[in-house]
């Protein structure tokens, strides 16, 4: 299919094309408890096409495009037609000029074969290992083992591919409250499938942690107004709350006024806190976002943005980079995070309130405004220590970065490896008690 559409593009000399072709096979099995109930195998094959149109008015110089997703079935004629359609809707869209990607050598990526359909057996029984609390249980679990098979290819002459496995898991323990009834906690997981002994042990260390959310959240106390105390955060919120310089620092945000980040300052302002650095990595282990390719057909590779508080540089797609006239690094969506000064131990020894289950913790790379309700917390007043739970947190990046602390050890969640535990100051907590 692909081959015919291409050879179909070649005969509109004005086009120009980016064809992404997906080929996708995917392994689904839904369990109740321990039984499972359905199991489904899916193959699928997705056909991205992104036609470009060249054309200048009043001196300014344009590239027009338009998107549609291409049946595999569709035959030559309805491809003229669904093409000669397409070029005249993307004279419409007046994006200003930029280039495609252009062939770079690159070593082939050998990805090691696996076989999802034993990867997805030692993932079930990974999870119901730890299917053995005294009191609550795991009440269902949903599994998606997929293999991808991805070709990316544009007028400009890339032709490129690569092979991801990857897998997604959701799940939900139930466990009896302290007031009667039952809580329900649920939680989805993302791994790679670089190595499925690995990505077994990951899982089972990530519901090991849920059984002990909702044993704490079960037992939990109001959460109190407290003061100006240590607010610590840990677990997944942190790959959110560090997305806030890796988003800054990307060229789309420069080039639309954003983001106020430039190439050389500081973006942190005082010296007080952990200097943060942030490094992309395309080839992050253990992350299902890994690519040697973005969608555009750039090769990926390393980049150290942010070195010690400073933006060493920003980083884009050939679009945006092109617009801020600097090389283009394709889209990394994999963060590494270093800097951190003090121990978990340490960052514990004064009174401290940590947060370490959000309904859903996000923050605007704009504003720098972040926030979430509350699902579980630990409150230490100097002397004993007390799960909490409701209530909400919000605060302001730029406010609270004066006063950054960051733990030493680190943590991996699916894209992001960083800090396991940070220490903030200056956040507003609005207590149930």
């Amino acid at each position: 299919m692909v081959d015919t559409l291409i050879k179909t593009l070649k005969t509109y000399n004005e086009v120009e094309y980016l064809i992404k072709e997906t080929k996708t096979h995917r392994l689904e099995s839904y369990n109740i408890k321990k039984k499972t109930e359905m199991n489904r195998d899916v193959e699928t094959s997705l056909i991205s096409l992104t036609l470009y149109v060249v054309f200048e008015e009043e001196g300014n110089k344009y590239r027009g495009s338009y998107n549609i997703e291409i049946h595999p079935d569709t035959n030559e004629n309805d491809l003229k037609v669904i093409i000669e359609e397409g070029i005249y809707a993307a004279r419409f869209v007046k994006n200003k000029y930029f280039p495609l990607v252009s062939p770079t050598p690159v070593s082939p990526l050998v990805k090691q074969e696996i076989d999802i359909k034993k990867a997805i057996t030692q993932l079930q029984d990974a999870l119901h290992s730890c299917d053995n609390h005294p009191v609550g249980h795991l009440s269902y679990s949903e599994f998606f083992v997929t293999r991808e098979d991805v070709r990316i290819i544009n007028s400009n002459g890339v032709d490129v591919g690569y092979i991801t496995y990857r897998f997604f898991v959701e799940t939900a323990v139930h466990m009896p409250s302290v007031s009667g009834g039952e809580i329900e906690i649920l939680e989805a997981y993302r791994f790679s499938l670089d190595d499925v002994a690995v990505a077994s042990t990951a899982l089972k260390d990530r519901v090991a942690a849920l059984f002990t959310v909702a044993s704490k959240k079960a037992a939990a106390s109001p959460t109190p107004t407290v003061g100006d105390i240590n607010i610590l955060l840990s677990g997944e919120c942190l790959s959110t709350f560090f997305s806030y310089y890796k988003d800054c620092a990307n060229a789309q945000m420069i080039y639309q006024q954003l983001s106020t980040f430039k190439e050389g300052a500081d973006v942190q302002g005082s010296q007080n806190s952990d200097r943060i650095s942030v490094k992309l990595d395309p080839g992050m282990t253990g992350s299902s976002l890994s690519r040697p390719y973005d969608d555009h057909g750039q090769p990926l590779a390393c980049h150290q943005i942010i070195d010690n508080g400073k933006l060493l540089k920003y980083w884009g797609d050939t679009r945006f980079a092109n617009y801020l006239e600097i090389t283009p690094t394709g889209n990394i969506q994999n963060m590494q995070v270093t800097g951190g000064s003090v121990s978990e131990a340490d960052l514990r020894k004064a009174p401290y309130l940590e947060l370490v289950s959000f309904s859903d913790f996000q923050v605007n790379a704009v504003t720098g405004d972040f926030g979430s309700e509350i699902r579980l917390g630990y409150y230490y007043d100097g002397k004993t220590t007390v799960p909490v739970t409701g209530g909400s947190i919000s605060g302001n990046m730029t406010k609270i970065q004066d006063n950054i602390r960051m733990s030493k050890e680190q943590r991996q969640y699916n894209n992001y490896i960083g800090p396991a535990t940070v220490c903030i100051r200056g956040v507003s907590i609005s207590g149930v008690n």
